[in-house]
């Protein structure tokens, strides 16, 4: 094997690039491990390894939940006030109606059909 083969075989194999999973953004929540992580992160920031104890994953397995999400702009992460080695993660505040429209089965400016007649509410009391 040639020099330029073995350069080209090393970009195409790159282990720290993780290959695209389920979707992008707001899709990623299709995946019910991603669904679970966001529903606890709306209960309350949380360290990565107690999500993990709290979904029954290996860390390594959610670190990398975590990660997909957070590239994908649904949740983030700071660091610990009082000691900077403890990283927190959070839903992002700016996605938190997308992630609830689509958690509840809508999307964001989804517009819908006008009732049929029969179902609209006349105003008068009688439905």
């Amino acid at each position: 094997m040639d020099t330029d083969t073995c350069v080209m075989s090393a970009r195409l194999h790159n282990p720290r690039e993780m290959p695209k999973r389920n979707g992008s953004g707001i899709d990623l929540l299709a995946d019910p491990t991603r669904r679970r992580i966001v529903a606890l992160l709306a209960l309350e920031d949380r360290r990565p390894s107690r999500l993990a104890t709290a979904i029954g994953l290996s860390w390594p397995a959610t670190s990398r939940q975590l990660r997909l999400l957070q590239r994908a702009g649904l949740i983030n992460a700071r660091r610990g006030y009082a000691d900077r080695r403890i990283v927190v993660y959070f839903i992002e505040p700016k996605r938190l109606g997308q992630i609830a429209a689509w958690l509840a089965g809508t999307e964001v400016g989804r517009t819908f059909a006008a009732p049929p007649p029969e179902v609209r509410d006349t105003g008068d009391g009688s439905a």
